[in-house]
């Protein structure tokens, strides 16, 4: 041990947390994303949504919880490697070779420093982006469509002008029997009114350029045309006919939200004031949680590096003394956390402290606890 180098055993501690840091990190962000499997496995039930589309809503949805996922994976990843280094002795080995217990930190710290650097410019510009991808796809997805509402035996009226009313339609191929329609238009003095023996909806919606296009391909049918006032009336027979109904341009554009705006533009949405927001049409709720927003990403980051420092003294004292439980422990100071930063959110909400100060309270307890712990570790020859 007398040829221990720092750069040795620094690489050496921080490469073990990596791999329990990529693992974790992939297990809660799974574990969080099952929240929203049920609303994306409606979305692939409908038919407006293929697999590729929904695979990339899935995607972003994802990037969306990174930044909530990383603080936890670190502090376990952290709680995972000191209770392995200190269950196979390393930790005494380390201690014996006389490196005090603040060097053994230092790789830990420069560990979650750089993941806390990768997570706050992660939430400034990826994760808003992402934000307003998955806003976007929903909003492909739960547009009315232009075919919605036609079912056999029942009068179709949604489409002005245009009359439909199938005999029987089948919802899966969208194939048609017995096809009425009546055309017309308030301006002319020209009616259609057009019968088919069977016919099947042609119906496309375009996922990048916003069109939705419905036409009709009828089979074995007439067309008749008369004048209003007159009796001169025109019947065409068909064997095959495609009319077009309708195109529709729908606007994807999502209503901008605070988790939407990178930081320059909460920082202007902010520095605007309220009275400014209200002229855009958002209230005094909207501003409060571009501010909470805009302070949490700040937050997030500081949160990986105080957990990682708690995590520290919970997976050495976890495998000495009494102690035999750091990950309950743990579990008990995400859960208290969380509960203190809410409860601090909503304090703040009513005006009475800043958002940066409910962020700060939780983050200062949390820190005292990760120095108690700290202090614990003195070393016992």
């Amino acid at each position: 041990m007398s040829k221990l180098t720092p750069k040795i055993y620094q690489f050496y501690l921080a490469s073990n947390t990596i791999v329990p840091f990529i693992v974790s990190t992939v297990f809660f962000v799974t574990f969080l994303l099952t929240f929203e499997m049920f609303r994306i496995l409606q979305l692939m039930s409908s038919d407006e949504a293929s697999l590729g589309f929904v695979t990339g809503l899935m995607g972003d949805v994802a990037i969306t919880l990174v930044p909530m996922a990383i603080p936890l994976s670190m502090f376990f990843s952290v709680i995972y490697s000191l209770g392995k280094l200190s269950g196979d002795s390393e930790y005494v080995a380390l201690r014996a070779a006389g490196l005090e217990k603040f060097k053994i930190l230092i790789p830990y710290v420069l560990v979650s420093f750089l993941v806390a650097l990768n997570v706050f410019y992660l939430a400034q510009e990826l994760v808003p982006n992402a934000h307003t991808r998955v806003r976007t796809k929903v909003k492909i997805i739960s547009s009315a469509s232009l075919i919605q509402g036609i079912k056999g035996g029942q009068f179709f009226t949604a489409i002005p002008n245009i009359t439909i009313f199938p005999s029987r339609m089948d919802d899966e191929t969208l194939e048609l029997e017995d096809v009425f329609l009546h055309i017309y238009n308030p301006g002319q003095v020209l009616d259609k009114v057009i019968w088919a023996n069977t016919g099947k909806i042609l119906h496309d919606k375009n996922e990048s350029t916003g069109i939705e296009t419905f036409k009709l391909l009828l089979n074995n049918g007439n067309i008749t045309s008369f004048s209003k006032g007159e009796s001169d009336v025109e019947k065409i027979l068909f064997e095959e006919y495609v009319l077009p109904i309708s195109e529709k341009r729908f606007s994807y554009d999502p209503s901008t939200k605070e988790i939407m705006m990178d930081r320059k533009e909460l920082k202007a949405f902010m520095d605007a004031g309220l009275e400014e927001a209200k002229k855009k049409n958002f209230d005094k709720k909207d501003f409060f949680n571009a501010k909470y927003e805009y302070w949490n990403r700040m937050n997030t980051p500081l949160l990986c590096m105080l957990l990682s420092f708690l995590g520290f003294g919970l997976g050495i004292s976890g495998n000495r003394g009494k102690s035999k439980n750091p990950t309950g422990k743990a579990l008990l100071f995400i859960i208290g956390y969380y509960v203190v930063f809410f409860s601090m959110v909503n304090v703040a909400r009513s005006g009475s402290i800043p958002p940066w100060l409910a962020m700060l309270i939780p983050g200062a307890i949390l820190f005292g606890f990760g120095v108690y712990y700290y202090r614990k570790l003195d070393w016992v020859s």
